[in-house]
């Protein structure tokens, strides 16, 4: 995977403006610590290191979305609240806080 383009630090810092300082994906606030750069359209899958093609998001969501697509991250996240959500329905209040069993 080559990356070819150039993206500069004025265009990210337009593009958080933009944004209003918040993840494309989650709307998580964005500081210069959490942001991160993610394609839209993963280089894995053809993607173009362009403007275009690029969004500021949360670091930890762009690690949990790896080489997904956004469609496909979104999917695995509703997988996992609603298996969570059946197995904390399933416990008694002192399990789901974290009590002994």
């Amino acid at each position: 995977m080559s990356v070819v383009g150039k993206i500069s630090a004025k265009q990210v810092m337009a593009m958080v403006e933009r944004q209003q300082f918040r993840c494309a994906i989650s709307g998580r606030e964005l500081t210069p610590e959490t942001a991160s750069l993610d394609h839209i359209t993963p280089l894995s899958r053809e993607g173009k290191h362009e403007l275009g093609n690029v969004w500021a998001v949360d670091h930890q969501i762009n690690t949990a979305k790896g080489t997904l697509s956004v469609d496909e991250f979104v999917a695995m996240c509703r997988d996992v609240v609603r298996h969570q959500e059946a197995v904390r329905g399933s416990l008694t209040p002192s399990e789901s806080e974290g009590g002994e069993v």
